[in-house]
């Protein structure tokens, strides 16, 4: 019925379908342990330009460019974070200052108006549809309780996890200087578990998937930098305060599957419209609308051109990925493309 080629290659997938899942499963329930190492391996194998410039360009021995190269990425890491750090901590320091000198009655009067507007209206409810609701309003409540408990758990799990983050920290930052010193060594020793042919089609292998994997990360880093652009232009235009701090916000939470830039958009919005700033409240929700259908018609496109993978295939992994497991899903099906599209262009496939 089929044609003898398509057969084939459908095998072929196949095989390669449970060998990348049984991977990526392994990967993923094991991630708890070997996440430190997977980090460390990630980025000396993205900072390789770096070591070989400085072993090549300027004839340093072989630890000197690894150590070299470890510093400058992690002082260029660290540097960035300490000054959204100091960004966070200054505005956070201008808002309790305003906070102070602040007119509360702006605020007061709208919330008191809204209460007594919700306390009128559940005055005319008929008592028989309040009575029939309960256990609906009671369900409600409890879910609300539940949800502020579970918040408060996480919190107080992440600053009790605090001297655990600085041990990972350390192993990943002494983890890269060694990946990055032996990655020349471990490339051999991988590539030599194979026959000629294979040690022939498993670099190539190697050297496509450096090229996908960084026009994966630069595609991305693209995506969330004109978030970042779009917010910052769009916050100083509405006259929106801490615009440069709330536009990083939302780039990182743009990360975030299904609640992205809502995260800060929305309640900014609800503040400005509850203080009587209709003008830039309304603003701020066309701004949101906005970015997020630039978003939808950008991402599909970037990545594929990026990767060279059809956008179509590539808006069907993002949706199905996020509809059926959220991030993790997303990220299975997109690395899923990608490293297909590799075997496909290296001809192992």
């Amino acid at each position: 019925m089929f044609n003898s080629q398509f057969i084939v290659s459908l095998k072929k997938f196949g095989i390669f379908f449970v060998i990348y899942t049984a991977l990526f499963a392994l990967l993923y329930f094991t991630s708890t342990y070997t996440f430190p190492f997977l980090v460390a391996f990630a980025i000396a194998f993205l900072i390789q330009p770096v070591a070989r410039f400085f072993h090549t360009r300027l004839k340093f021995k072989r630890n000197i460019p690894a150590l070299l190269a470890s510093f400058i990425v992690y002082l260029l890491i660290f540097s960035i974070i300490g000054l959204l750090f100091y960004s966070i901590i200054s505005e956070a320091m201008m808002l309790l200052r305003n906070l102070k000198t602040a007119n509360l009655e702006n605020i007061i009067t709208p919330v008191n108006r809204i209460i007594a507007e919700i306390s009128a209206y559940f005055q005319n409810i008929d008592p028989a549809f309040i009575e029939k609701n309960s256990s609906q309003l009671t369900d409600i409540l409890k879910s609300g309780l539940n949800i502020a408990g579970r918040s408060l758990s996480a919190f107080l799990s992440i600053a009790l996890s605090i001297p655990m983050w600085i041990t990972i920290i350390f192993v990943v930052i002494l983890s890269t200087y060694f990946f990055t010193r032996d990655m020349s060594s471990i490339k051999v020793r991988f590539i030599s578990a194979f026959s000629d042919s294979g040690k022939e089609k498993v670099t190539r292998l190697w050297n496509q998937g450096i090229v996908m994997l960084a026009k994966y990360v630069k595609a991305y880093f693209l995506i969330y930098s004109l978030t970042f652009v779009q917010t910052l232009i769009g916050f100083s235009i509405l006259g929106v305060r801490y615009a440069v701090i709330l536009s990083i916000i939302c780039a990182l939470a743009d990360i975030l599957p299904v609640v992205g830039i809502s995260l800060v958009y929305l309640p900014l919005a609800i503040i400005y419209l509850l203080t009587g700033n209709y003008f830039t409240g309304i603003g701020i929700l066309l701004l949101f609308l906005l970015i997020s259908i630039i978003r939808q018609i950008v991402e599909p496109k970037i990545v594929s051109t990026s990767l060279g993978i059809h956008p179509i295939a590539t808006l069907i992994a993002i949706f199905i990925g996020l509809k059926a497991a959220g991030l993790i899903g997303m990220v299975y099906l997109t690395f899923l493309m990608v490293l297909y599209r590799v075997l496909k262009n290296t001809k192992i496939l």
